[in-house]
């Protein structure tokens, strides 16, 4: 029976999805992914056990040039559908210097799909606000996360990345970042501090109004609340051109 339920969830994301996703206009304040990944690792987390693979969903808005903007994100497993997720993230990007960033926002996540579901254990809520310097060369961007419901804690993650444009419509990108886990969803007894290390290679390949992004990472484990296991993932995501 348990099978069977997981089946039909599946194969309702996979039908419901891709039917959402046609039915709206391909508008310019619309944008739409979805990505194939062999695992679902999150701040040095295993969130699908045992990396299984997993299908994520997404839709973003921009409310005109409010700087406001929505994502509708999703995580929908091929074995275990108490671990699917549906998370909302509304931001917004202050005006600033031409060559600085500087943007604030709340992400709610939801754990819909485990059993007796409720809003006050399965749900949780962050605030988070990010800086960073776009237009040099490695784009570093330092980001705050600050869960104040279920997860307690705060999140450090420092970013970098760097794109090499191979011809017009194909180029290649690559990522690193480090975070630190200032007790968010670890253990009272845990000790905080850097939780994970990760480096990405992307190539971007674009054809009018559609991209396609295969992907890979290797994210290193820094902190032995998380366990001692490394994990290399990669994927691939087809969505409207950013």
């Amino acid at each position: 029976m348990e099978r069977r339920i997981e089946n039909k969830t599946l194969r309702f994301v996979l039908v419901i999805i891709p039917i959402i996703g046609l039915s709206l206009p391909l508008v310019a304040d619309f944008k739409y992914n979805l990505t194939y990944s062999s695992s679902y690792i999150w701040r040095g987390f295993d969130l699908n056990p045992t990396q299984k693979m997993v299908l994520q969903p997404s839709v973003d808005y921009s409310f005109g040039k409010s700087g406001l903007d929505l994502n509708i994100w999703g995580s929908f497993s091929f074995v275990n559908r108490y671990s699917n997720e549906i998370d909302l993230t509304l931001s917004y990007t202050f005006k600033s210097a031409k060559n600085f960033l500087l943007m604030a926002g709340l992400i709610h996540y939801g754990y819909y799909f485990v059993e007796n579901f409720s809003f006050d254990n399965n749900t949780s809520h962050e605030l988070f606000i990010a800086a960073g310097l776009p237009n040099t060369i490695i784009h570093p961007t330092l980001t705050v996360f600050y869960d104040f419901t279920n997860g307690d804690g705060f999140y450090l993650q420092l970013e970098t990345g760097h794109s090499i444009t191979i011809t017009q419509s194909i180029q290649t990108e690559l990522s690193a970042s480090l975070g630190y886990n200032g007790g968010q969803w670890l253990a009272e007894s845990a000790d905080p501090g850097f939780s994970d290390l990760n480096i990405g290679l992307a190539v971007l390949f674009e054809y009018k109004d559609w991209s396609i992004t295969p992907f890979a990472n290797y994210t290193f484990v820094l902190l032995d609340a998380l366990g001692n296991e490394n994990f290399f993932w990669f994927g691939i995501g087809v969505g409207t051109k950013k």
